[in-house]
């Protein structure tokens, strides 16, 4: 796994003067979410709390499970481009979103690119982490990162997700090889499930 720290310190100085100009909400699992409104406005979202997923819509890809705190797109105002993506809450999510030209212009006027640049290079150095162990990998590469990555999470948010459909959703590698391969993981006691559901990961081997 990546060994990067989450900047919550300037993410609390951004949430702390975006907050005051944006509109509060309280949203149910299971509910779908635009980077951008009815107008074309680009959207940035803060989560205060929560699990959010990251699809990539033009391919169907599941790019992340995200935890709360975390804000997203910013980059959307110094790098004009359509995104591609959506965010579907995982569980029930709070936070505050407003337009991104907003965001953009309190942190120009309040001085706040310190900030602004510590948690853009983050986003930029965990996205480069993800591309590289799913891009040009083997199949087990994909599979035994996405595992890692699950292990890292709470006791209680892996006892609501399914092992072979997140691992399908997340790399699109077919449910029979996935199966395969996690049932040699556990016959071999690397990994432990129970009903379909992540237990714990042990020293997973590099190679299958």
């Amino acid at each position: 796994m990546l060994d990067l720290v989450k900047p919550l310190s300037h993410l609390e100085i951004l949430r702390s003067h975006l907050s005051p100009c944006a509109m509060s909400f309280s949203i149910a699992a299971g509910e779908e979410l635009s980077f951008s409104n009815e107008q074309g406005e680009q959207q940035c979202w803060y989560f205060k709390e929560g699990f959010l997923d990251i699809w990539r819509e033009n391919n169907d890809i599941h790019v992340e499970l995200l935890a709360a705190p975390v804000l997203l797109s910013l980059s959307g105002d110094p790098i004009p481009s359509p995104l591609n993506y959506k965010i579907v809450t995982k569980t029930n999510c709070t936070g505050f979103s407003l337009p991104v030209s907003r965001a953009m212009d309190v942190i120009d006027k309040q001085g706040l690119w310190k900030s602004f640049c510590h948690w853009q290079t983050y986003q930029m150095r965990w996205f480069e982490w993800r591309d590289a162990q799913f891009i040009g990998t083997s199949t087990y590469a994909q599979i035994r990162s996405t595992l890692l990555t699950m292990a890292s999470w709470d006791i209680e948010l892996r006892s609501q997700i399914g092992v072979i459909n997140y691992i399908q959703t997340h790399t699109h590698i077919s449910r029979s090889v996935i199966a395969e391969m996690l049932s040699a993981l556990r016959k071999g006691n690397y990994i432990e499930m129970q009903k379909g559901k992540l237990i714990a990961v042990h020293k997973l081997p590099l190679n299958y």
